[in-house]
C-alpha cells in the first residue's frame, strides 16, 4: 500500500508519529508531506527504531504549507490512503472537501473543536482524539463522519510518560497574546506570580524553566531568571521538557492533553480569563464547551491539576496549590478514562488495521469486475 501523511509544521508530527511508524513497520510505502526537515525531529532521531533509517519513507518538505495541500491535492490518485490534521482548517479545503474515500484527519489538539463548520461538506473521517471531542464536535458541527476509535497521539504521548531525564523542574507556559491584549492587569500579575515561583524554587532547589512560543511577541526571558528556556523549534524539545518538569504552571493551554498523557501535574492560571476569549468568533461555542469540561468544575482535584483564579494571582495561594499537587497522590489511568476517555493504546494499530482491509475489498472487488 502506498500512504500520504500531510502535516505542517514540526510540532504537528507527534499526531501522526504512532500511525507512521506503525505503517512504516509493516512494509507500506509511506510518504510524510511537513514545513520541516527530518533533523528538525531533535531528540526523535535518537529514538529507536529510527525514523531515518526506514527505506520505506519517502520525506517531502516544503515551507508553504499550502503548496503541500495542492501538491497531495493534486496527487491523491497516487495514493491508497491519505492521512492529515486539520480537517476544517480552509486552507486544506482542495483535499478535504472532496468525494474522495480513504482521507483521514487526526483531531489536533483543540482545533477541530474551535474550528467546527455547521455545513461542512466532506468524505473525510475524523479521528477524534476522545470520546469527549468527538461528542462536542457532533454537537457543534453535525459533521456525520467522526470516529473515536483512540487516539494515537495520547499513544505516542504516553510512551514518554515515564521518561527518565531531569526532574526538579518547574515549567511556566508563556500566555497566549489574547489574553494580554485583553487584560491590562495581566501583566503585573504575571510578574508576580513568576516572582513567586522563582523564589520558591531557589529555596527548594529547583529549576525554573520558561516554555516559550515563536508565535507569541511578549518576551519573559529578564522577567525573572530562569534556569532554562524552550521553544518548540523542533517536535520533541517540549515534550521532553514537560516528561521531565515535576508540574507545569499555564494559562488553560492545549498543552493539557499532553501532560495529561505525560502524567505531569499542572496548574491552570486564570480561567476565568480564559473564558471571555473570542466571544464574538466562531470559536466561542468550542472555548465554552472546552470551559466548562477542563478549565472549571470537578476536574481541578488538587491531585492532578489546579486552577488560580486571576484575583488570586497576587496572593500566595499559588504556591500552597503547587506544593498540593507536588505532595498527592495520583492516578493518572482514573484521570484520563474520565476527561480523555477512550481506548489509546494500539490506536494506530488499529487505523491502519482498518485502511488495510478497506484496501483488500476495494482490490477484492476490483478484480472480481475485470
Amino acid at each position: 500500500m502506498k500512504i500520504a501523511f500531510i502535516i505542517d509544521k514540526t510540532q504537528t508530527f507527534q499526531l501522526v508519529a504512532s500511525t507512521l511508524y506503525e505503517s512504516l513497520a509493516r512494509g507500506h510505502d509511506c510518504t510524510l508531506y511537513c514545513n520541516f526537515l527530518p533533523e528538525n525531529l531533535g531528540q526523535l532521531l535518537n529514538v529507536e527504531p529510527k525514523i531515518t533509517e526506514y527505506t520505506n519513507l519517502r520525506w517531502i518538505n516544503h515551507p508553504d504549507k499550502g503548496h503541500l495541500v495542492q501538491k497531495v491535492a493534486s496527487s491523491r490518485s497516487e495514493y491508497d490512503a491519505v492521512i492529515g490534521i486539520n480537517l476544517f482548517n480552509g486552507g486544506w479545503k482542495s483535499l478535504y472537501e472532496t468525494e474522495q474515500e480513504e482521507n483521514y484527519s487526526l483531531e489536533y489538539c483543540w482545533n477541530e473543536i474551535y474550528n467546527q463548520i455547521s455545513d461542512f461538506k466532506s468524505k473525510t473521517t475524523l479521528l477524534c482524539n476522545s470520546d469527549h471531542s468527538r461528542q462536542i464536535i457532533r454537537d457543534l458541527s453535525s459533521y456525520p463522519n467522526l470516529e473515536s476509535t483512540g487516539s494515537p497521539w495520547f499513544e505516542f504521548l504516553s510512551s514518554f510518560a515515564n521518561f527518565q531525564g531531569q526532574k526538579k523542574k518547574i515549567t511556566f507556559l508563556a500566555p497566549h497574546n489574547s489574553l494580554y491584549i485583553k487584560h491590562q492587569h495581566l501583566p503585573k500579575r504575571v510578574e508576580n506570580i513568576l516572582s513567586k515561583l522563582r523564589n520558591w524554587c531557589s529555596d527548594n532547589q529547583f529549576d525554573l524553566v520558561l516554555k516559550s512560543r515563536k508565535k507569541y511577541n511578549r518576551n519573559f526571558k529578564n522577567a525573572v531568571k530562569f534556569n532554562e528556556v524552550v521553544s518548540d523549534t523542533d517536535a520533541m524539545s517540549h515534550i521532553l521538557l514537560y516528561a521531565t518538569s515535576e508540574a507545569v504552571v499555564h494559562f488553560c493551554s492545549s498543552a493539557i492533553n499532553e501532560l495529561s498523557f505525560l502524567q505531569t501535574p499542572y496548574l491552570c492560571l486564570a480561567p476565568d480569563f480564559q473564558k471571555q476569549l473570542h466571544t464574538d468568533r466562531i470559536h466561542a461555542p468550542g472555548i465554552k464547551r472546552l470551559h466548562n469540561l477542563y478549565y472549571s468544575g470537578e476536574i481541578f482535584d488538587g491531585r492532578h491539576c489546579d486552577s488560580l483564579q486571576s484575583d488570586e494571582m497576587e496572593t500566595d495561594a499559588i504556591i500552597q496549590k503547587l506544593e498540593g499537587l507536588l505532595s498527592s497522590k495520583k492516578d493518572w489511568k482514573a484521570f484520563q478514562d474520565q476527561y480523555f476517555p477512550g481506548d489509546h493504546i494500539g490506536s494506530a494499530g488499529r487505523i491502519i488495521d482498518r485502511i488495510e482491509a478497506n484496501y483488500a475489498r476495494a482490490q477484492k472487488t476490483s478484480n472480481n469486475e475485470k
